[in-house]
């Protein structure tokens, strides 16, 4: 028990995130929808919080920058047991103002799991974003 403890703090058999999203393409303004899966590892570990960040990422100039444009908090600290599933419900709207996706811009959510006394569990998932109708 004591060696899946110690494990589980660097990241083998430790707790992971999976957001699903109900699509990835949305219009500037549109809300998002999705679930955040939770997954339990071997041991008893306790989440400081979940975080989902909006993330553009940009090439200028053979250059890539990232900027997070939104942090998005979706859940506070709880505690996941060894195999337990939870799902936490997501919605995020798009700024109306958010630029569109296009060649050399392009948007990710990167899902954080902040794990006490833990490496932190990421998800990423690419979205598209259109210009509003």
């Amino acid at each position: 028990m004591l060696l899946r403890k110690m494990m589980s703090r660097v990241g083998v058999g430790s707790a992971h995130v999976d957001l699903i999203l109900n699509k990835s393409l949305w219009r500037q303004g549109e809300m998002i929808q999705g679930i955040v899966h939770i997954y339990g590892g071997t041991v008893e570990q306790m989440i400081e919080r979940l975080d989902v960040e909006l993330v553009q990422k940009t090439i200028e100039n053979g250059k890539e920058l990232d900027a997070i444009v939104a942090v998005i908090p979706a859940a506070g600290a709880f505690s996941i047991k060894p195999g337990e599933k939870k799902e936490i419900p997501f919605f995020y709207t798009i700024p109306e103002t958010l630029p569109p996706s296009r060649p050399g811009r392009s948007y990710r959510f990167i899902t954080r799991l902040h794990i006490e006394d833990a490496v932190d569990t990421l998800d990423f998932d690419y979205v598209q974003i259109l210009p509003k109708k």
